[in-house]
């Protein structure tokens, strides 16, 4: 149990860090939009003469459109980070309690006082960042009026706002100062380059600025961004704990050259006589109020922990746990709770499906993990250079990356052992014959002269290949059918929307008012009837793709048409002569629209490319599929399903229906291929069966 408290405090971390980077990206995203937008409104607004500033009343009048200014950049980056940020991470810590499980059940889960501590703390710390905001608002302002009041040259308010919001100006009339901006600028996002970026930020803050080093935007709003996030964690991780009646704690993360000796000694465990390294939270209180360090917080130490820009954590236990690690003080032998291990909804697993399984399934049980029970464990995951892939024959699994953290790897995971549900559970059908006249539905259906059954658990072409996604082989059929017959209208139309929207923008001369006309336009095709997802959805699944929604980019606009028609890229389009709603005719394919690849996530696009044999959709090509045995199911003009067409669908739609947005996946894969989606449900459902 050790081991697992380790590696869940670990992805907590972890997804504190990867929450950090993505945000710190956008912060200075920000910050140089706001420099760029303040030193350009001064420039147009701030009267001069031979160069240097003349007018109070511009200077007093410049502050509300300095405040707009701000509102409008970084208040909603404050607000992305408190809504998602610190939601996602609330997840996590849910996920922590969830999965070790051995604690009361009503406590596992956020419970409504748990939700309603995370509102506070998105409301405290977003007062904190609009403090931020405020705060600069006069700063910028007063250094607006001040340099205005002695009349100095506008070269010198200039530098002293670029100081005052990101630290470092981005022009001089030094070459040596510039070429050190530029550098920080184009590299400070790369961790390879990271110590080379912060001596150059030294050498231009103490050659050239001393004064940079002082209030600037950037380090007060970057020091709250760390630290909400790693505060918020411990905020909600301690008070789930108090719920939960866990009063030991083990201090968890990484030790580097940088580390405080306080929170290395408490990583090691060497400030108490335990073997296991377990504190009881008194003693952590004590150890926090007899000692100080520089950079320590005020307040509870197990929420400030070793104080600003500490990337520790503690991991709330019960010392049953870590038995295994070592011998028991006497007050801990004391305190022993008399706990049962629970039963794992997956069953008897391996070490590494017991890392990965809750992972990519949840800690709930569901369909899926009913299935898993029944499965054999899987053997070691082999590590291949390229790739990933199950294999049958050895009931193995091979990837070339086992880093779970990584939404792509761990649908990948998830998505290879969809393959080893599908071969695994036909394979026990194919000892009991009764079971599987229950389990498949329509068992006893006819297809050219084979029952379905038989054509399902058909031994002959490939004993290794069994597999129960071919239950669903005509629904994949019917959806191909529909896909292929809806693109003769659907592509045209797709085109007729774009031409309509060139035709409204046209007619607008003013930038405000294309910009209003097409967010509307967007936002009117995602509220319409049968779009299937919300906008909230719309932009949770364009994020996966580090695309920031905005209605006037071809990347949503490309996405949101995409999902209305039904039109997705494929290599395989052909084209084709169409009439269009202008009058005019034009050769439209799919292969066009190759933009959409940017937009459409990879293993969404898989499935309705396995499904419609690539008459839409991008993943596996038209070789892969034909190589594969062919079930019964064949239609003339669509041809035939074959063994990798259901089993590559049945995977991605394992993959889609588990991880990360699968809500609004099930709503794209039942809107895109909704008879094969049913089915799919239908299989799972008899896993009640198994």
């Amino acid at each position: 149990m050790s081991d697992i408290v380790k590696d869940l405090t670990n992805y907590r971390i972890k997804g504190i860090e990867r929450a950090e980077i993505e945000y710190y990206k956008q912060l200075t995203q920000t910050l140089d939009r706001i420099e760029a937008q303040i030193v350009s409104l001064a420039d147009q607004q701030l009267p001069r003469q031979a160069g240097k500033l003349i007018e109070l009343q511009s200077a007093i009048a410049i502050r509300p459109k300095i405040k707009a200014i701000l509102d409008k950049e970084y208040l909603p980056f404050a607000d992305r980070v408190v809504r998602k940020g610190f939601g996602e991470q609330a997840k996590r810590v849910e996920r922590q309690f969830k999965t070790i499980g051995l604690i009361p059940p009503e406590f596992q889960e956020l419970t409504k006082g748990d939700l309603a501590l995370v509102q506070n703390l998105k409301k405290q710390y977003y007062t904190q960042f609009k403090d931020v905001s405020n705060n600069f608002t006069r700063i910028l302002s007063d250094k607006v009026y001040q340099n205005t009041l002695v009349g100095t040259e506008f070269t010198v308010l200039e530098k002293e706002l670029r100081e005052s919001i990101n630290g470092i100006y981005a022009t001089s009339s030094d070459p040596a100062v510039n070429r050190l901006v530029d550098y920080v600028k184009n590299n400070r996002d790369n961790p390879a380059l990271a110590s080379r970026v912060d001596s150059a930020v030294k050498i231009l803050q103490t050659k050239y600025a001393s004064t940079r080093v002082g209030e600037n935007m950037k380090r007060y709003a970057g020091q709250i961004l760390n630290d909400s996030l790693r505060d918020f964690d411990a905020t909600l991780n301690f008070n789930k704990s108090k719920d939960a009646g866990l009063t030991f704690v083990k201090y968890y993360g990484d030790v580097i050259p940088t580390t405080r000796d306080i929170c290395r000694r408490m990583v090691s465990g060497s400030l108490n006589k335990r073997a296991n390294g377990l504190f009881t939270i008194e003693e952590i209180q004590d150890i926090w109020s007899s000692r100080s360090w520089s950079g320590k917080k005020g307040g509870n130490p197990m929420i400030v922990r070793g104080g600003y820009n500490c990337r520790h954590q503690f991991s709330y236990v019960n010392p049953d746990w870590y038995e295994e690690d070592g011998d028991d003080s006497v007050s801990l032998i004391e305190s022993k709770q008399d706990t049962k291990p629970a039963q794992s909804i997956f069953g008897d697993t391996s070490s590494e499906e017991k890392k990965y399984l809750p992972l990519a399934f949840g800690t709930v049980a569901t369909n899926f993990t009913r299935m898993i029970n029944k499965v054999p464990k899987l053997p070691p995951i082999q590590k291949v250079k390229n790739g990933a892939y199950f294999q049958p024959s050895t009931n193995q699994i091979a990837m070339d990356n086992l880093d779970m953290e990584n939404l792509a790897t761990l649908r990948t995971f998830t998505h290879e052992f969809g393959h080893k549900i599908d071969h695994n559970i036909a394979t026990l059908l194919s000892a009991d014959r009764k079971l599987a006249e229950k389990f498949i539905p329509n068992a006893n259906k006819e297809i050219l002269g084979t029952k379905l059954i038989d054509d399902v658990l058909d031994t002959s072409k490939n004993p290794k290949g069994l597999q129960i996604s071919n239950i669903a082989q005509q629904e994949i059929m019917a959806d191909r059918k529909l896909i292929k017959d809806n693109l003769k209208k659907s592509l045209p139309a797709y085109v007729n929307d774009g031409l309509d929207l060139l035709n409204k923008r046209t007619k607008l001369s003013n930038l405000t008012e294309k910009v209003i006309m097409q967010t509307k336009y967007v936002e009117d095709i995602i509220k319409s009837k049968n779009f299937p997802l919300e906008l909230d959805e719309v932009k949770a699944l364009l994020s996966e793709k580090n695309i920031i929604y905005d209605p006037m980019e071809d990347a949503t606009l490309d996405f949101v048409l995409g999902i209305k028609h039904k039109v997705l890229f494929s290599r395989y389009g052909k084209y084709k002569k169409y009439t269009l709603a202008n009058g005019s005719t034009s050769e439209l394919s799919v292969k066009q629209f190759y933009g959409q690849t940017r937009s459409f996530q990879g293993k969404f696009a898989d499935y309705v490319g396995a499904i419609s044999d690539n008459t839409i959709g991008y993943g596996h090509t038209q070789a892969y599929y034909k190589k594969a045995f062919r079930t019964k199911t064949f239609a003339r003009g669509y041809g035939d399903v074959t063994y990798l067409h259901s089993t590559e669908a049945f995977a991605q739609y394992t993959a889609l229906s588990n991880t990360k947005n699968k809500e609004a996946y099930i709503k794209l894969m039942n809107y895109f291929a909704p008879n094969t989606t049913k089915i799919f449900d239908e299989i799972m459902e008899r896993s009640k069966l198994l």
